[in-house]
């Protein structure tokens, strides 16, 4: 229970979103119904990013950096008529992270990765879904290039492989295959930009949004996903995720309780002829009830005590696992609201217990509780 507890409390819908806005709140993107009616390289030939509209984007209120992400048409298959896959671009300042993801040997700089048009597979997984094999560097792969207006084959010689469990929050900069925009600038002289990733002053957030909308009713091509509906998307989902695991860990503790409950009213009518013994010599019934709900009290402590140090350690291993897969956005946080409730509950409900098992001794006499 304290562990499912732990995994609630550690998850925050802003953290959960950033995973995928890494480079800013404001993703410009294409429309999707455009990209399901058109190959990317039919769309990218009349391409809507143009520089009126990146001059617009620019006065934004706020702005503190325009991103923008590249992405070359292109096709395993030789015998395509159209794209069914792209390389993403990246800058000479993305190395950094790049080496951070690397998988195994030296990654070669962005200059000779650009003389020399070497490719990064940064999602190995996809990569072997896509091609049939597994990526390897030093190995080449042959590719049909698309830009809109000609197609032309080319090799890229794999000059690194990305470890994916290492990509973390930067999910948005990795993508299949990497070529550096330096490379793509040589391939093609079209037009490839995909899309502008926008970042503002927090405090300008929301005004920037009003304003970025406005920009893109005269851009009906372009459409935006936004930091904030991100989060409010997540906070739904964790709404109902928190729901349902809360219905468990209610169920789960319902029994814990009822077990300890079980324990503590069997333990009063086991020993009655005890009790009994102890009021025949002078003990008040007031004196006795003390005494069995202090005792009920220390069982429930070191019941909770263990309850706590076992939950939580599994807990903290269960956010670390989690972290390291697939929700790198966990922070552990010790559920302390839902211990503290589950402990005054358990403690209440050991008090009543106790003492309605006293009172029903009580109306009964000494020498019926001695015979029995």
């Amino acid at each position: 229970m304290f562990g499912t507890s732990s995994v609630l409390s550690s998850i925050n819908a802003r953290d959960m979103a950033l995973s995928g806005f890494s480079l800013g709140q404001f993703y410009i993107r294409i429309q999707d119904q455009e990209l399901r009616e058109n190959s990317l390289e039919t769309v990218e030939s009349n391409n809507p990013f143009t520089e009126e509209s990146y001059s617009a984007f620019s006065q934004v209120s706020g702005v503190k950096q325009i991103t923008t992400i590249t992405n070359l048409p292109v096709s395993n298959n030789l015998n395509a008529k159209e794209s069914d896959g792209a390389i993403v671009g990246f800058e000479e300042n993305d190395m950094d992270l790049i080496r951070e993801c690397n998988l195994g040997n030296d990654i070669p700089e962005y200059q000779e990765m650009t003389s020399k048009n070497q490719i990064i597979i940064g999602r190995p997984s996809d990569f072997e879904a896509y091609f049939g094999i597994q990526p390897e560097v030093g190995n080449s792969i042959k590719l049909k290039i698309f830009d809109g207006t000609e197609t032309k084959e080319m090799d890229f010689k794999i000059a690194a492989v990305l470890d994916e469990s290492k990509i973390g929050n930067n999910g948005d900069k990795i993508d299949m295959l990497l070529l550096p925009n330096a490379s793509m600038e040589k391939i093609t002289s079209s037009n490839i930009t995909y899309q502008w990733v926008i970042r503002v002053d927090e405090k300008m957030e929301q005004q920037a949004e009003k304003e970025i909308r406005q920009i893109l009713v005269a851009n009906p091509r372009l459409a935006v996903t936004t930091l904030s509906g991100a989060i409010a998307q997540n906070e739904n989902f964790l709404q109902g995720m928190i729901l349902a695991l809360a219905v468990i860990i209610i169920f789960i503790s319902c029994f814990a309780i009822m077990n300890l409950l079980n324990t503590i009213f069997t333990g009063v009518i086991v020993r009655r002829k005890e009790f009994a013994l102890m009021r025949s010599v002078g003990m008040t019934q007031k004196q006795l009830t003390t005494m069995v709900c202090c005792e009920g009290l220390i069982i429930v402590s070191v019941g909770l005590m263990v309850s706590l140090i076992v939950g939580g350690i599994i807990g903290y291993l269960l956010c670390a696992l989690l972290k390291n897969g697939l929700m790198t956005y966990l922070n552990y946080q010790f559920p302390f609201r839902v211990t503290w409730v589950y402990c005054m509950l358990v403690m209440i409900c050991s008090l009543l217990v106790s003492e309605i098992a006293l009172r029903h001794q009580k109306n009964m006499s000494l020498i019926e509780l001695l015979r029995r």
